[in-house]
């Protein structure tokens, strides 16, 4: 099984506890506040792990995008980018 849809899996399969622990440990490897698009809304709105929790609600444009870079997305083997301005990796692939 490929390693997003093991990760998305193991997270369902959690309490909610544990789940919020993972958003958590995910938040901390977030390099989303790095990124040249991230902005003072975003920043005001404490937003990160967009990959994880979906698409920004502020206006962002798009400058820059590090999500390839970002360690959450070979942890979780993610394959997509500007989840700030898209959606969550499980949105863009279509099980949301």
């Amino acid at each position: 099984m490929e390693k997003f849809m093991e990760m998305a899996k193991k997270m369902e399969e959690m309490s909610p506890e544990e789940r919020k622990e993972m958003v958590m440990k995910i938040r901390g490897m977030c390099t989303c506040a790095q990124c040249a698009s991230y902005n003072e809304c975003t920043k005001e709105k404490n937003e990160l792990a967009f990959c994880a929790t979906g698409k920004s609600e502020c206006l962002v444009q798009m400058k820059e995008c590090i999500c390839p870079e970002c360690p959450v997305t070979s942890m979780m083997g993610l394959i997509n980018t500007s989840y700030c301005m898209q959606g969550s990796e499980k949105e863009l692939r279509g099980f949301l």
